[in-house]
């Protein structure tokens, strides 16, 4: 079985390294990256873009699990091509547009992008993914995500912060979807807030999410091990 997954805003495709050695070997597992791609400004570009590389890679069906903008890309995508889509997993993601408030903050972040560049505005970002307690334990580890994340275009990130305040709401997805849906939400994630994450997992005919207690917004590196089961059961269920 093919699975794709995809990675978040401020990150590459780096993130799943690590984690796909803990997901079972049958399955062939694909990370496209768009962390510097500069020329895409809708989340519906992107799901294009994600359509180009799966007809690249002669994909003709699929898992797809996003990480939180790589979620919003994955649900775009499942509601454009739906035949081609066998299970969808957000991983700390929403199907929820973006408020006014939180419009006005993208317009605000791409801002401070174009002005701060990329190095500066990822070191203030990027730490806000995790709890408290990991950023103490994990202060080296922090750092060197930050600085490989320095080199993308300000471009790519400034277009994404546009692309997502465009968003149009996804829940019809997720309550008409007849293939399994997983939602691996984060206790403490302050991007997608616990009660948002219940709110859609009520909406799931077919079912397999999990909200994990103490972590924030970084399932993949605050509780590896544990994230990593909740996604092999979830694909042994398709």
């Amino acid at each position: 079985m093919n699975v794709i997954f995809l990675h978040g805003f401020g990150e590459d495709a780096t993130v799943w390294t690590d984690f796909l050695k803990l997901l079972p070997s049958e399955h062939t597992y694909f990370c496209p990256d768009y962390s510097s791609l500069t020329n895409i400004e809708s989340i519906d570009g992107y799901a294009d873009w994600l359509k180009a590389y799966t007809n690249e890679n002669s994909i003709s069906e699929s898992v797809i699990i996003g990480h939180s903008m790589g979620g919003y890309i994955a649900l775009a995508y499942a509601e454009k091509f739906p035949k081609e889509v066998l299970g969808l997993g957000l991983f700390h993601s929403s199907a929820y547009a973006d408020n006014e408030e939180r419009k006005e903050i993208r317009l605000k972040t791409a801002r401070v992008i174009d002005q701060q560049g990329t190095a500066k505005f990822i070191k203030g970002f990027y730490p806000n993914m995790f709890t408290e307690e990991f950023k103490e334990k994990n202060a080296d580890f922090i750092e060197k995500q930050i600085e490989s994340y320095a080199y993308f275009p300000k471009e790519a990130l400034m277009n994404a912060q546009v692309a997502m305040r465009g968003r149009e709401d996804k829940t019809k997805v997720l309550k008409d979807a007849t293939y399994p849906i997983m939602i691996l939400a984060g206790e403490k994630d302050t991007f997608v807030p616990k009660l948002a994450a219940q709110e859609q997992i009520a909406l799931l005919k077919n079912n397999h999410s999990v909200i994990l207690e103490g972590v924030a917004h970084a399932g993949m590196f605050e509780k590896q091990a544990e994230s990593a089961k909740v996604v092999t059961n979830f694909l042994s269920k398709i």
